[in-house]
């Protein structure tokens, strides 16, 4: 299977290997954002550095160029970033002999005016073009739009609504970049909003809005391009787009799986950069401070323990351990082994596994952690009444929940869960009886110790109510009001020995995809439409067949249930069929898993992808700003680019008047190499320049 690191890691390298053949490259610049991306790519830079001489950041201090030598500028098309190329130029010499610039998607009209109105970059240009990156791959199978801020603000918040256009062109060229590098021309389906939804939200037709444009600008790609898609004897791929308001169970439901779970629970993981901070023993028993980056390219035990239920990571990890401890006998007095903090010790204590040691040490320290948050919160106990909501009112059992009510109470009040918890039992409460009354609401906050004049008791209300603005009325007007109608597409587990009962709940997500693959009658047409014609082979299928394909979930949700993710490779020789599932306005770690397990399950490649990951108080905090007015959400698209130059970019530049001298000029629009160089300007004669001062003493003199 080639994973989307992969993929765009073999275009790039190809990309910067045919300029390579062509012109003398040896230098390439970046900025952040290529600079991210380059990160989440590559272990390290040696490979990219097998290519070129340096990879150098365009605002970095120690960047001094060769002038002898040609660049490569890959950078957001930003007038940052083209004042900085220009400026490189305006030294004497130049800091390069000539560049080939390569922006990712956005060079538009309005910068390409102002790239061609520098004064010294177009006279260096030898070559301008675009490198098809506007997504970044975070993992394997999932991907993430580049620079969408606050997608739940942007597509949700009614003062950002001029933002909505902008945004999806983005979301759309990040699409069509994905299929252009794994070259799929895929059948394109949206989720339709009810009437109900759309009545409440105008944004739930986000999914439709960005379908239609995302097929539009791929057949317009496709027209373009003769050779696009490339011959392949893969089944045709399926892309199904989706948005947040879709599943909102999914945003507060406590997921026990060990990502989701230490991305949700222990405050020292930082969400935003993947890392953790924790403590350690190291060989000579001191503690100290450490920092590990939970990503999949850096940590194979990561890739391992993440999507396991956090009991399963934690033997896992324990076997490993005893594993290492019987291969290295001597090094071990195993009596003295009583407990998993006497594990780290010995572990810690063992010489010559240094990365070894440092994973296991890190990862034991986490799941201790996610496990002690839970112990004291109570959370694996009370998630049996979470999963029952979410369950459309069922146990594990299948049977009907009596007393749900009363159940609710019981969980409110629970000493160790705390507020936030109780929060999101609400919350699940009330999307499953279909909305209550203000009222009813005030009163559980009081159940909980949120009076009125409780500081923050206006922000829970705030986010009850602003739940309309995902297209669902947590708060019912009336109590004479019917429940809010809306169609679920999540799935509850029922009768499975094999899964945990904090893992019942399967997001939309893995549903939606599970019928897709199985077959694409299974999935409701009314409800997830396609934007052209339905496929022929799918018109061809016979629906009274569709019964041979009944929905199964077994073991979904279930990492101990492996025999049919480890079937040997060398059966399945032909190509594997592609799904992708987008999510415009945000995801959770949930729903990734999900592509994960329908991979395996399935045997096809899923990759998932969205423009940003929550984490459930993050959604939180994220719906209760719904409603602020825009200036106070400092959103990146307001924020006046800043595009001064930093000084140390002209350490060597001298007086204007040299400008001029030795210039070597090449049309914009020639990317070859013979492109034929300009006269330079002639130089003012020392009697030109003595009369030229004359006159300016006798105009100030008036």
């Amino acid at each position: 299977m080639s994973d989307l690191v992969e993929l765009q890691r073999n275009y790039i390298v190809s990309h910067i290997n045919e300029i390579q053949t062509e012109h003398n490259l040896k230098f390439l610049v970046i900025d952040e954002t290529v600079e991210e991306l380059i990160d989440s790519l590559f272990v390290d830079r040696n490979e990219l550095l097998s290519i070129v001489t340096a990879v150098d950041r365009i605002d970095g201090s120690k960047r001094k160029g060769q002038p002898s030598v040609e660049v490569v500028y890959m950078l957001q098309p930003t007038k940052f970033n083209i004042n900085c190329m220009d400026a490189d130029f305006s030294n004497r010499p130049p800091k390069y002999k000539r560049a080939h610039v390569r922006f990712l998607p956005g060079f538009e009209e309005h910068l390409v005016k102002y790239f061609h109105s520098k004064r010294y970059l177009p006279q260096y240009i030898g070559s301008l073009g675009e490198i098809k990156c506007a997504f970044i791959p975070k993992e394997p199978l999932f991907f993430e739009t580049m620079n969408i801020d606050q997608p739940l603000q942007i597509y949700y918040n009614k003062s950002c609504v001029n933002l909505i256009e902008r945004n999806i062109k983005r979301t759309v060229q990040s699409l069509l970049n994905l299929c252009i590098i794994t070259g799929e021309y895929p059948v394109v389906r949206y989720s339709e909003p009810s009437p109900e939804l759309y009545q409440t939200s105008t944004a739930t037709i986000l999914a439709k809005k960005v379908a239609f444009e995302f097929q539009e600008s791929l057949d317009d790609y496709a027209r373009k391009n003769e050779n696009f898609p490339p011959p392949s004897s893969r089944p045709r791929s399926v892309f199904i787009i989706t948005d947040r308001s879709l599943d909102l169970f999914t945003l507060v439901l406590h997921d026990f799986s060990y990502q989701a779970m230490a991305y949700d629970l222990v405050p020292e993981v930082d969400t935003r950069t993947d890392t953790y901070h924790y403590q350690a023993e190291n060989e000579v028993g001191e503690k100290e401070d450490k920092t590990a980056k939970l990503v999949d390219l850096l940590d194979p035990d990561w890739v391992e323990l993440k999507h396991q239920h956090i009991i399963d990571a934690s033997e896992y990890l324990t076997a490993k351990v005893n594993e290492l401890i019987a291969k290295n006998p001597l090094l071990v007095d195993r009596s003295n082994i009583k407990t998993t903090t006497d594990l780290l010790s010995v572990v810690a204590h063992l010489k010559d596994f240094d990365e070894d040691r440092r994973r296991i040490i890190l990862h034991r320290t986490l799941i201790d952690q996610c496990l002690s948050i839970n112990d004291q919160r109570h959370l694996a106990e009370l998630a049996d009444f979470e999963q029952n909501l979410a369950g459309f009112g069922h146990d594990a059992n299948g049977d009907k929940c009596k007393n749900l009510t009363e159940n609710l109470l019981e969980v409110l009040l629970s000493k160790d869960a705390n507020i936030t918890d109780k929060i999101r039992y609400i919350i699940s409460y009330a999307l499953y009886r279909g909305g209550l009354i203000e009222l009813d609401f005030v009163k559980l906050l009081s159940f909980i110790g949120v009076n009125s004049g409780h500081t923050f008791f206006q922000h829970f209300m705030t986010l009850f109510k602003n739940f309309q603005h995902l297209g669902f009325r947590l708060i019912k007007e009336n109590p004479k009001d019917k429940p809010f109608k809306k169609e679920w597409f999540h799935e509850s587990i029922v009768n499975d020995p094999n899964t945990y009962n904090t893992s019942r709940f399967v997001p939309c997500a893995g549903n939606i995809l599970s019928k897709v693959i199985t077959n694409p009658l299974l999935l409701n047409e009314d409800a997830f439409p396609y934007v052209k014609d339905k496929p022929i082979d799918v018109m061809e299928t016979d629906s009274s067949d569709s019964s041979a394909f009944a929905y199964s979930s077994t073991s979904l949700r279930n990492p101990r249930h492996k025999a049919s993710w480890t079937r040997n490779a060398s059966q399945f020789k032909a190509p594997r069929q592609r799904f992708f599932y987008y999510v415009v306005g945000g995801i959770t770690y949930p729903e990734i898993m999900a592509a994960y397990l329908q991979t395996r399950l399935k045997n096809k490649d899923v990759f998932i992808g969205s423009d940003g990951i929550f984490t459930p108080l993050e959604i939180m905090q994220g719906i209760e700003k719904l409603s602020e007015p825009r200036e106070h959400l400092s959103l990146k698209d307001d924020q006046k680019e800043d595009e001064r130059v930093p000084e140390h970019l002209f350490d060597r530049a001298v007086t204007s008047p040299a400008v001029n001298q030795h210039v070597h000029t090449v049309s914009h629009q020639r990317s070859k190499a013979d492109a034929k160089p300009q006269m330079p300007a002639p130089q003012p004669t020392e009697n030109k320049e003595k009369k030229r001062s004359k006159l300016k003493k006798f105009l100030r003199s008036k």
